[in-house]
């Protein structure tokens, strides 16, 4: 499916050569270079809700938005598109990551295909982060889109971003990369009102209105990068609609009935929309809850794969409440909050170990759990997130180590040192073979040392060692630390 709307936009010879050329790179993330992307940001209370309440999948990585608020991301970062540092310089993460700037967001946006995010926060401020559109590589780190408020909701495709405010218009901008914070100028879509949904997938932008009907709106960018809009025009042929989607020209509407539609449109080059087809009832035998990019979550919970026209049931998961499919692999949110994901893994997007060749994820995996590590009550975040493994907590201990207290060394052997007062760590690393010294003596480990993202980790019952206290709380994933 995502081929075919890269080939239709003429770019996939691009994505193609950019991928395999990115391939050749062997991206190493270097012991002297970590630094710690966010320190503590002042939570009082550790009890932090686990569940998730939206989830997108883009092209080869994921974003989650918890029941709290906060905003996680695991998967494909080549391009910079988890926004988790300025400069691309850690492939993947196969653990779900916090953006610790992203606190009260209460809805998301993933423009998959260009890697790019928009937050909406309860205050209706809206947030950016993700691939920097100018440099090559390069992320934007989460920040304040200047120049917008009382956002609802937000949508982008490409370079442009459009939301639904509060009083039920939808406006667009150009989005701005690099160091532009400057504020957007965000153009009205005349003749748009009482807007409950919005939607971007594809070739045109479509609107939900109050009364239950669908309008449907170019959008462009002309050479000065200025936001160039068709008027808005009302589908005849759909109404009562509750969910509208599209995959390039192809729309689809879901009616508060659990009936679904399917049409396709064209844009003349005066920027008139028109139908090919029109709307036509697809899927009758079955009640309908929601449809992404041929992914079909039915009323009563079922998750079904549209193949050549056909309903094809995802078998493995439990009753689900909401569904995402991005370029190759796919998401849902069961009634209990929690994130399934299967098809490519490759890049750890579905946010659980490959279980077949291919690098594949055939059975739908639960999500790995994140850890929420907790210093001294504050809760902190590092750009390499610590994660569960072998019955205990590997921490990444060099960006912890300031925030500790801990001195770290690492020598050209590899040889790594921790030092806090008397207590001296050694850790020898040669060829697989992992020795610890606690003051020149052989230490035994439960669990072995370990790496994510190129980033040294250790288990974290080896922090006792250095005089500092931790308790693994296993059921709310919460690390306690106490210096």
């Amino acid at each position: 499916m995502f081929f075919h709307l890269v080939e239709r936009t003429g770019r996939r010879s691009m994505l193609l050569v950019m991928i395999a050329c990115a391939m050749l790179f062997t991206v190493v993330y270097s012991e002297g270079s970590a630094s710690a992307a966010a320190t503590g940001s002042g939570v009082s209370s550790p009890a932090l809700n686990q569940t998730y309440k939206q989830v997108k999948a883009g092209t080869y990585y994921s974003v989650g938005l918890r029941s709290d608020g906060t905003v996680w991301t695991w998967g494909r970062n080549l391009f910079g598109e988890l926004g988790i540092e300025k400069k691309a310089t850690i492939t993947s993460f196969p653990y779900p990551l916090r953006l610790p700037s992203l606190t009260g967001i209460t809805t998301l946006s993933v423009d998959g295909q260009e890697g790019y995010q928009l937050g909406v926060k309860a205050d209706g401020t809206v947030w950016e982060w993700g691939r920097d559109p100018f440099v090559y590589r390069q992320s934007i780190l989460p920040r304040q889109v200047q120049g917008i408020n009382g956002v609802a909701a937000v949508s982008s495709s490409g370079g442009i971003a459009s939301a639904m405010l509060n009083n039920g218009t939808v406006v667009a901008w150009a989005r701005l990369g690099g160091e532009d914070t400057s504020a957007v100028n965000p153009v009205t879509i005349a003749g748009l009102t009482n807007v409950t949904a919005i939607s971007t997938q594809g070739m045109v932008n479509y609107a939900i209105v109050k009364d239950g009907s669908v309008y449907a709106w170019y959008a462009k960018l002309d050479d000065n990068r200025n936001v160039v809009l068709s008027k808005p025009w009302k589908l005849a042929g759909v109404s009562n609609v509750k969910q509208v989607s599209s995959i390039w020209d192809t729309g689809y509407a879901v009616n508060a009935n659990g009936q679904m539609w399917s049409w396709k449109l064209t844009v003349s080059s005066k920027l008139a929309i028109s139908y090919v087809t029109k709307p036509a009832r697809i899927f009758s035998s079955i009640k309908v809850r929601s449809f992404n990019s041929n992914l079909l979550l039915s009323d009563a919970g079922v998750v079904y794969n549209v193949v050549n026209g056909k309903l094809n049931k995802v078998s493995g998961l439990p009753a689900v409440s909401a569904i995402s499919r991005g370029g190759y692999h796919q998401l849902a949110i069961d009634k209990q909050g929690h994130v399934w994901g299967w098809g490519a893994n490759k890049w750890f997007e579905t946010g659980s170990p490959t279980s077949a060749e291919g690098g594949m994820v055939y059975t739908p995996a639960q999500l790995q759990s994140g850890v929420d590590i907790v210093l001294n009550d504050n809760r902190i975040d590092t750009i390499v997130p610590a994660y569960e493994s072998d019955s205990t907590v590997q921490i990444p201990i060099k960006l912890l180590a300031a925030e500790l207290g801990i001195r770290f060394s690492a020598d050209s052997d590899g040889t790594i040192t921790l030092a806090r007062g008397k207590s001296i760590v050694t850790i020898h690393r040669n060829a697989g073979d992992v020795k610890v010294y606690l003051n020149g003596k052989p230490l035994e480990l439960k669990s072995s040392i370990g790496s994510s993202a190129g980033s040294i980790t250790i288990p974290y019952e080896l922090l006792a060692s250095l005089e500092i206290g931790a308790n693994w709380d296993a059921a709310a994933h919460r690390l306690s630390i106490m210096t």
